[in-house]
């Protein structure tokens, strides 16, 4: 212990004789720091952290690949929604398909209106992820269809900030666009989705069939069964 804090006493003897050489150095170690947490907090959530889903590994996400003649410099593309339900009629290969998209909706009823980015979602959607709601239950395949689909999803956040973790939401009606929609559930703090689009993902999630057809064929996500060998 003594050999120690003589170690520390002549550290700072140096530091004073060089007060220069010793700030560059605290800043060259402040920099490599942070630079150290930054590219982990990256692995972490791309490598390390698993995707808030059931079995993610058996998770693929597929965008269409449009001709180079007619979009040049375009590698990626939303699917038609023709094209989709053709991969479904004709799907042999994925347990479940699904589709989400993006959609501004209006939430009144409270001090002001306030606008927030909800992702509709095919009736399979949450059987393709495989996420149980905390509270209540998810959005039903009977739902996506034109004039049952008034329902609603919240996120946890959205829950929390918007209702103040308020279970008896669930059940009951909120208002979006000036039409009444039903809480059906909330999902557990750690489902985010999709990600890469907020923070901590879409606040909410409603039917597709609400929204046009090609508003909600922008993305996909697929579902397989493990290959068999001795296929």
């Amino acid at each position: 212990m003594n050999g120690l804090l003589q170690d520390i006493r002549y550290a700072l003897r140096q530091i004073r004789k060089a007060p220069g050489f010793a700030a560059v150095t605290v800043i060259t170690l402040a920099l490599g720091m942070g630079a150290n947490t930054a590219i982990f907090s990256v692995v972490n959530g791309v490598l390390l952290r698993p995707l808030p889903f059931e079995d993610p590994d058996r998770l693929v996400r597929i965008w269409h690949t449009p001709p180079q003649s007619s979009f040049p410099g375009i590698t990626r593309f939303t699917v038609s929604p023709a094209n989709f339900l053709d991969w479904q009629n004709q799907n042999h290969v994925f347990e479940h398909m699904a589709i989400y998209g993006f959609r501004a909706l209006t939430l009144t009823g409270g001090d002001k209106a306030e606008q927030v980015t909800a992702s509709p979602v095919s009736g399979a959607f949450f059987d393709t992820v495989g996420v149980k709601p905390m509270l209540g239950r998810v959005l039903l395949r009977e739902e996506d269809e034109p004039g049952r689909s008034h329902v609603v999803v919240l996120s946890y956040r959205f829950w929390q900030e918007h209702f103040g973790s308020n279970r008896e939401v669930v059940g009951h009606d909120i208002t979006f666009d000036g039409m009444k929609y039903l809480v059906a559930g909330v999902m557990p703090p750690d489902f985010r989705f999709p990600d890469w689009t907020t923070k901590d993902g879409e606040p909410l999630f409603c039917p597709c069939r609400e929204t046009s057809s090609a508003m909600c064929a922008q993305l996909f996500w697929f579902y397989w069964e493990p290959w068999d060998s001795s296929c």
